[in-house]
């Protein structure tokens, strides 16, 4: 019987390429933009919501999204509060634009007018 060291024991270690525990949520959840980022995470609340109902309603998942969806709701509401109160200020700092000339008013309307008469053209 020949034994190698390059053996693997079983096929399923071979094709895992991460520790077990860890999701594909999270790989390199660090270095990825804020578009990407709000992608995952409605990847991840879907696949949450997806494995509860499998599961028949799982309290602790459940239980986590609802904590979450309300600290992303805090969260969203402050960000909106700051900016609202920034843009407040930017707008108290910046000078008023001048106002705009009036438009020229418009010549009155030309009516009745007497158009000279047209004499056809002779031929040479």
């Amino acid at each position: 019987m020949a034994t190698s060291s390059t053996r693997i024991d079983s096929p399923r270690r071979a094709t895992m390429s991460r520790p077990l525990g860890r999701s594909i949520f999270v790989d390199q959840l660090y270095s990825i933009d804020a578009v990407e980022t709000r992608r995952r995470l409605a990847l991840v609340m879907a696949a949450c919501r997806a494995a509860s109902i499998e599961a028949k309603g799982d309290r602790m998942l459940d239980g986590k999204l609802r904590r979450i969806e309300g600290e992303l709701l805090f969260a969203a509401r402050m960000a909106v509060g700051e900016l609202a109160e920034a843009l407040a200020e930017h707008e108290a700092k910046r000078v008023p634009a001048p106002p705009e000339p009036s438009p020229e008013p418009a010549p009155p309307p030309v009516r009745g007018a007497r158009l000279p008469r047209l004499n056809p053209r002779t031929t040479p």
